[in-house]
């Protein structure tokens, strides 16, 4: 008798493991890596990355980021050589920050959130300053290679993305149309606008 239950027990706990299985939710594809590679010990020590998703504009003060609204960025812990994180995303930035002392930002746009992204990144000082190269693999198109050097930071300043703020709808300014724009001055305005709040 003892093992007729013993048979049932083991046939209910099997049926509930298969129902288990069976109805859980499916990833769609793997997580999003990134990593560093060919970065000294030293710099890397120094290094935090944060991320935002789809910023207008961005605030560094006292050693944060912050987004609107004075919403702390997300911090992408790099204790290991390759995290994995969300890709539940289509459009994020990710800021390099060394010592409070440099940054770069780099923005990342996606075909769709079901797509998965590797990347790595490598940072170096280059005489006084720091450079950052990188690469963006997407495992079923293409891939992007980057390489630039890390802005300067400052105590407090705000970074605006110029392309993502409302258009002017002020009558009184001047058109930005470049027959109209004064001599010396660029024909597309910047990217985005650093805005020094204290040095």
């Amino acid at each position: 008798m003892r093992t007729t239950w013993l048979i049932l027990l083991i046939m209910v706990l099997a049926g509930g493991a298969m129902y288990y299985i069976a109805t859980r939710p499916k990833v769609a594809a793997p997580y999003d890596t990134i990593a560093l590679h060919d970065t000294p010990d030293s710099i890397r020590s120094k290094l935090r990355v944060f991320a935002a998703y789809d910023p207008t504009d961005i605030t560094y003060r006292d050693s944060a980021w912050f987004q609107q609204d004075s919403i702390p960025l997300k911090e992408i812990a790099l204790d290991t050589i390759a995290v994995s994180f969300d890709k539940n995303y289509k459009s994020v930035t990710f800021y390099l920050d060394y010592d409070h002392a440099w940054f770069y930002d780099v923005e990342v746009n996606k075909p769709g959130q079901d797509v998965s992204y590797q990347i790595s990144f490598a940072v170096n000082r280059l005489n006084d300053s720091m450079r950052v190269s990188g690469i963006i693999n997407d495992p079923l198109h293409d891939q992007l290679r980057l390489s630039g050097p890390m802005m300067k930071m400052y105590s407090s300043f705000i970074l605006s993305y110029s392309r993502k703020l409302p258009p002017v709808t002020d009558s009184t300014q001047k058109s930005t149309a470049p027959d109209s724009m004064e001599p010396g001055k660029p024909a597309t305005p910047p990217s985005r606008v650093i805005t020094v709040l204290k040095k």
